[in-house]
């Protein structure tokens, strides 16, 4: 006879409810996604689930590989060339690392993966929306709209660096169930969806990182599509990769030409950093690495501690002007960062991270698995330009949404009911 695990708690139901909640406020508010993180924590800690798994934290290959992480930064504070205080204020910048552990603990063997996906989805919908409306002049919603910028037009809740990555997993999620739908009519609507996301991106957000990555999400969603097709008919295989082909060329075509399009301005930037030291976007970003693998190489092994970079680049830039003399404490590169910080050590251990989640996806049901893996993908390629882990956004995201899916994704001997656990709960 089947076994079903025990029903899940109020407690419990009332922290996963939490969960998802923080998950779909992180494109939309800073202080609703800690809000509910931290409403998320409470009732999680003082449910009986939670002492009694704690033992998860180590058990889970990601979970422990988020807990290594801030573990190594807090080591670091002994040894950093900053003040303490500020190292500690820097360590606690990546505090959202907890949520990973706390996330798989809390939605083991549980039936919330489909909730999650939905909730996610039309968050990113209704986003989008708005976005569009904005960027028509029919809506004048949200407070990034209100920054006034030229490129803010389209600009909801957060910047075109970050509704941009999110644009484009919209894309990829729509595109996945768009390739998955059984019905022409939903299959229809999801691909609308899909094209509608990517002209977000390309004309309206103008974010060169969601950009980029969108165009190889683009390439993934080709080749599957075409793979799906060739099980029928091997011409329309051809027909479809054809059609495909001219339809990528054509959005990079309208990306490199629309007015003010940020994609173009990358080799002007560049060419004014090397003439003249511009502090261009781009220009300030090969600067930064510049100096941040001249440190590195100082210091392979260990780094300079948590926060050590502001301290150090404060050293590189004094009596320097232009893009020279500009000063950060975020180089815009994650994997340069934990370089800099944590030396080689912190560079495999935000790897390791990011393999433990690729690893842990295997055991998700197909639609949760394309969509970790698409955002994984975003953060792995947009870490190379931008800090994504330190980047509240980001990595808020990455953290909920692993740790979610990822405990949805353990099983017990049998699937517990969880929808009728729900019901007996509230």
């Amino acid at each position: 006879m089947l076994s079903f695990s025990a029903p899940a708690t109020r407690r419990l139901t009332a922290a996963r409810a939490f969960a998802v909640a923080a998950l779909c406020m992180v494109p939309v508010s800073t202080a609703l996604t800690n809000v509910f993180c931290g409403l998320f924590a409470a009732a999680l800690v003082i449910s009986p689930e939670f002492w009694r798994d704690l033992r998860s934290f180590v058990a889970d290959p990601a979970s422990l590989a988020a807990l290594l992480i801030l573990a190594a930064l807090a080591v670091s504070v002994t040894y950093t060339v900053a003040p303490h205080h500020k190292a500690w204020n820097w360590v606690a910048k990546y505090d959202k690392l907890l949520l990973l552990p706390f996330a798989v603990l809390a939605f083991r063997h549980s039936n919330w993966a489909p909730i999650v996906r939905r909730c996610w989805f039309g968050t990113l919908c209704v986003i989008l929306l708005l976005s569009t409306t904005n960027y028509l002049g029919l809506t004048a919603i949200g407070p990034a709209y209100a920054t006034q910028l030229p490129l803010s037009r389209a600009w909801v809740f957060k910047n075109h660096i970050a509704a941009g990555m999110f644009g484009a997993l919209l894309f990829y999620q729509a595109a996945d169930l768009a390739l998955a739908a059984r019905t022409a009519l939903s299959r229809a609507a999801y691909a609308g969806i899909a094209a509608w996301s990517l002209v977000n991106v390309f004309v309206m957000l103008q974010g060169r990182t969601g950009q980029v990555i969108a165009l190889l999400l683009i390439l993934v969603v080709a080749v599957r599509f075409v793979l799906l097709l060739r099980r029928e008919s091997a011409l329309r295989a051809g027909l479809a990769a054809g059609v495909l082909v001219l339809a990528g060329v054509a959005l990079v075509i309208a990306a490199c030409t629309v007015h003010n399009g940020r994609l173009t301005k990358v080799v002007t930037e560049v060419q004014q950093y090397r003439q003249s030291d511009a502090a261009t976007s781009t220009g300030l970003r090969l600067e930064w690495y510049k100096k941040g693998l001249e440190l590195y190489r100082q210091r392979p092994v260990i780094g300079y501690g948590a926060g050590g970079l502001e301290s150090e680049f404060e050293k590189l830039t004094a009596g320097k002007t232009a893009a020279e003399g500009q000063l950060t404490s975020n180089p815009h590169n994650e994997y340069l960062l934990m370089a800099v910080q944590l030396g080689t050590l912190g560079v495999l251990l935000f790897v390791n991270l990011i393999v433990q989640i690729a690893r842990g996806s295997r055991a998700l049901d197909p639609r949760s698995r394309h969509l970790l893996l698409a955002w994984l993908a975003i953060f792995a390629i947009g870490s190379l330009a931008n800090s994504l882990l330190l980047d509240f956004a980001e990595g808020h995201l990455i953290v909920l949404l692993a740790g979610i899916l990822l405990g949805c994704g353990e099983r017990s001997e049998a699937l517990p009911r969880e929808t009728s656990a729900i019901r007996r709960s509230v």
